[in-house]
């Protein structure tokens, strides 16, 4: 085997690794984040909307703070689901190639789904927390956000790489 194909293969290797390695990671956070008991949940959020509704309002009332809390709340389910479909499409485009690229999204989008539903069903059973479906469908919207952003910026390099019709031999300024 070549040096340079050797090189290649243990980048490769390292890339992937890295990748799953911070997929792991996401997870984990979102897992942690989704079993904290209803107190602290409610708690932490509350706090972060009275801040935010006293940078809005002068002098903010129980509905523009629960207002506040609950877009606050809507922004990072999506927020959150979206870097997980993203960094999950990311992972799975690496991982699978050629034609086998579509089943790897797929699948990303599959696994999207299953940690957006069964984060929120296993909510049901933490003190203060309970099923929604409404955060099901926010987190499902964020990871289809998200894989369509993954999606979108690979066929535009694809493009962008068609289109340029220099080498780089010969792209001297």
């Amino acid at each position: 085997m070549k040096p340079e194909k050797r090189m290649n293969l243990w980048l490769e290797l390292a890339v992937i690794f890295i990748s799953v390695l911070c997929l792991m990671m996401l997870v984990y956070l979102v897992i942690v984040l989704s079993f904290q008991s209803g107190d602290k949940s409610a708690s932490e959020t509350m706090s972060i909307a009275v801040r935010v509704a006293q940078s809005i309002y002068d002098a903010p009332t129980d509905v523009e703070v629960t207002a506040v809390s609950l877009m606050l709340r809507y922004f990072a389910h999506i927020t959150l689901f979206f870097v997980v479909g993203l960094v999950t499409t990311f992972v799975s485009m690496v991982i699978f190639r050629r034609y086998f690229r579509i089943l790897g999204v797929l699948m990303s989008g599959g696994a999207c789904y299953i940690l957006a539903y069964y984060t929120e069903y296993y909510k049901q059973y933490i003190d203060g927390r309970h099923f929604q479906m409404t955060d099901v469908k926010l987190n499902w919207l964020g990871s289809i956000a998200g894989i369509a952003c993954m999606l979108v910026s690979y066929f535009m390099n694809k493009i962008l790489v068609f289109l340029n019709p220099h080498k780089k031999s010969d792209n001297l300024y």
